[in-house]
């Protein structure tokens, strides 16, 4: 596999050269020599590099779309304003609208772990209109610990705005939620509240056992994957 900066300093930094359907490498060239399956993906026209990211740095992973077709092993970003995906395919940076995409996944090479961000329709979360675009599931099993982006521009104090791409002032929140059988309960400062949602006579003690608390990411995943193991 050739090295990442390679690839990354191969870029062309020109924007919006394709639009429409696009025939697209199913398998990365850049990594797989074989000659790849190819699927149809629609790319639009950038503009502009955005400003606000899931993650800033490029991250090498897998695009499930909705036709049923997979890119693998991409490097790319997603925009949260913009609800896309920037993608580099042939050492050009492209688009991939949000609206096209299932779920997909990268290694982050930061934090040294692979993380997945998921279709928020696909597990009841649709309802929280204020999330913006792909969740991030944290914990899979019986209970599901998701991590969303709230973004808004504060316009006025009493009254944020919902935001798209032309605006300046940006803030990006972030809001952690359950999903049990369907239902969707956002992580509370709360014990009690956390606790009855759970349902798990054991976690209490296991909480002051090994000093473990809800308004901390480590914590929330080892809280809930303790749970998905009773």
């Amino acid at each position: 596999m050739r090295n990442k900066n390679q690839l990354l300093a191969a870029i062309c930094i020109v924007i919006g050269v394709i639009k429409g359907y696009s025939q697209i490498p199913t398998l990365n060239p850049f990594f797989f020599g074989q000659k790849p399956q190819k699927t149809n993906v629609t790319l639009t026209n950038l503009t502009s590099i955005g400003q606000y990211y899931a993650d800033l740095q490029w991250n090498a992973g897998n695009i499930h779309l909705k036709n049923g077709d997979s890119l693998i092993a991409y490097y790319m970003r997603y925009d949260l304003v913009r609800n896309h995906l920037e993608v580099i395919i042939d050492t050009k940076i492209m688009a991939i609208n949000g609206s096209f995409i299932d779920r997909f996944e990268w290694f982050s090479i930061e934090r040294l772990r692979p993380e997945k961000f998921m279709n928020k329709n696909q597990y009841s979360l649709e309802s929280l209109t204020d999330i913006a675009g792909f969740p991030e599931l944290l914990v899979d099993g019986d209970v599901k610990l998701f991590k969303c982006k709230i973004v808004f521009a504060p316009r006025q104090a009493t009254s944020p705005t919902l935001v798209n791409d032309t605006d300046s002032e940006i803030q990006v929140l972030e809001e952690y939620y359950y999903e049990k059988e369907g239902e969707i309960f956002e992580v509370t400062g709360n014990k009690r509240k956390n606790l009855d949602f759970l349902e798990r006579s054991s976690l209490n003690k296991h909480l002051k056992e090994n000093d473990l608390r809800f308004n901390a990411e480590n914590d929330l995943i080892k809280i809930i994957q303790y749970v998905n193991d009773k």
